[in-house]
């Protein structure tokens, strides 16, 4: 087999050969993780759809507490006023609706939403929450422990700087918490600059 046909044949189980999160249902397919997913970071649910489409996993978890924030402390193109968040919210149960028992939208911060959750329990994460280097070292930190071994803790906006979509602090905070474990960051190929950054969680020692 040729290392093109070898790179090709890995490409639907390997994290670092996904050209786009568009691609995760995919991987997680591939790789047998079809149990309970997590996307944290919700907006108008259109990657939740996505991944309940493509996604032949049991159960999806949305989480986002659809709250306006501080605007000096979120400084955030998703910060928005609260009114805009109840017509997001509202948007999101009726584009989920259809997925019945297969999605549930949890209105709920980060850390509340790990509080509901076993560890050691879910195939895959998604975070798409806050972009500061704090809160992504902190959902991290939250959510890492909710994995199990050999499922995929993945997240969006792998990149740092300040954009007019806001203050963004994601690829140093993924690097130094997963370096600190010894877990290797993969991202996206082609959905420059807001790639997605992917892990595979290692058995428990």
């Amino acid at each position: 087999m040729s290392s093109v046909t070898n790179q090709r044949h890995s490409a639907g189980n390997s994290p670092a050969w996904v050209p786009s999160r568009e691609a995760l249902p995919a991987l997680l397919n591939a790789r047998g993780l079809l149990g309970i997913g997590v996307e944290v970071g919700v907006k108008q649910g259109l990657f939740s759809e996505h991944l309940l489409t493509h996604w032949l996993g049991r159960q999806l978890i949305s989480i986002d507490p659809w709250a306006e924030d501080d605007a000096v402390a979120y400084v955030d193109i998703a910060n928005v006023p609260q009114p805009q968040h109840e017509a997001y919210f509202a948007e999101t149960r009726e584009r989920l609706a259809p997925f019945g028992s297969r999605s549930s939208i949890w209105r709920m911060t980060s850390a509340e939403g790990t509080a509901q959750v076993e560890d050691a329990t879910l195939d895959f994460a998604y975070i798409d929450a806050r972009h500061d280097f704090a809160s992504v070292m902190e959902d991290c930190a939250l959510w890492l422990p909710k994995m199990r071994p050999g499922g995929i803790l993945a997240g969006h906006d792998y990149i740092d700087g300040e954009f007019p979509a806001g203050v963004f602090g994601v690829k140093s905070a993924v690097d130094k918490f997963f370096a600190e474990r010894g877990i290797q960051v993969h991202h996206t190929l082609f959905d420059r600059p807001w790639l997605s950054w992917l892990t595979v969680i290692p058995p428990a020692d």
